[in-house]
């Protein structure tokens, strides 16, 4: 029995293995061989959905797996339909192939429908390398993602456990003080207040990171950039905090903080100040996500 979708992509993926297995019903009386081949590749992905742990989800295998089988049943169907049917499919092939690739690629250049359709083997061969070509930068697209989610993550770990780390260190050594305790603390341990620091930065991180974070669209994806730009944002905000607190209370600017309050407040604004630490994982993903969220469910891949 096939796996139940858990995610968006997933019922995206199952939604197309559907339709081209229907499709298959239809083209399958003129090449039955060829076109039970294609369903029993289909059917290998619809079974591999709902299927996921840590490491899959990391490595994003059945992401690929799953779209680039069906990329190449979709070219495969290619040589079991008539140029009618091709032609017919065009505007479709041309408007997916339109959100990865230039208008002036020379697979949309080349392709012309009433001049091809006078021979049926050029029209598919030209058909074949439009999907081809689009098949291809999606798939990379794809991995591209990936990758930028991972890094985002990597750097969220090691930005909490800097934070763990530091919390521990300062527990097992009151002194010296990473952060001068104020006058009016009633003797709080440091790691005590190094801890409501921390906190006070992952506020002042949230609080900046809100209206980003509302507006990201994640087009459907698998793997979420929109929460991993916004845990990334958490995570780096205490320690900007802190190492805004260390300069400032360590004689770099001409300020005192003679008050819990006021070194809280100062957590704060530097927390908020760690959009300019992680911009570049936001311009990145702008520049990724771009193309697939211009509209309203667009299918990846």
């Amino acid at each position: 029995m096939d796996a139940v979708p858990a995610s968006v992509w997933q019922v995206r993926v199952r939604t197309r293995v559907d339709e081209l297995c229907q499709q298959l019903s239809v083209l399958g009386p003129a090449a039955p061989e060829q076109a039970a081949a294609l369903c029993a590749q289909l059917s290998g992905v619809a079974a591999t959905l709902g299927r996921s742990g840590p490491v899959e989800w990391l490595r994003g295998a059945t992401v690929e797996y799953a779209w680039q089988t069906v990329h190449a049943v979709e070219r495969a169907m290619v040589d079991l339909r008539t140029p009618t049917e091709l032609i017919g499919l065009l505007p479709a092939y041309q408007g997916a192939a339109a959100r990865f690739l230039r208008a002036d690629d020379r697979v949309f250049t080349d392709l012309d429908p009433v001049r091809d359709a006078a021979t049926p083997e050029l029209l598919r061969a030209r058909v074949q390398a439009l999907l081809v070509r689009y098949h291809s930068v999606s798939d990379d697209f794809h991995e591209s993602v990936r990758r930028l989610r991972n890094r985002m993550l990597g750097l969220s770990m090691s930005a909490l456990t800097a934070e763990a780390l530091l919390v521990l260190v300062q527990w097992r050594n009151p002194d010296p003080q990473l952060i001068r305790t104020p006058t009016d603390t009633g003797g709080v341990p440091p790691w005590r207040l190094l801890f409501f620091v921390l906190l006070a930065g992952a506020l002042g991180a949230f609080v900046s990171a809100l209206p980003s974070m509302i507006t990201s669209r994640s087009g459907g994806l698998p793997y979420r950039l929109p929460f991993q730009q916004g845990l990334l944002k958490l995570a780096v905000g205490p320690l900007v905090a802190v190492v805004g607190i260390m300069l400032v209370v360590g004689g770099l600017a001409n300020t005192t903080v003679d008050s819990t309050a006021a070194l809280l407040g100062l957590a704060i604004v530097f927390g908020a100040g760690q959009q300019a630490v992680t911009a570049f994982a936001d311009r990145r993903a702008g520049e990724l996500l771009g193309p697939v969220t211009r509209d309203r469910g667009v299918r990846p891949g």
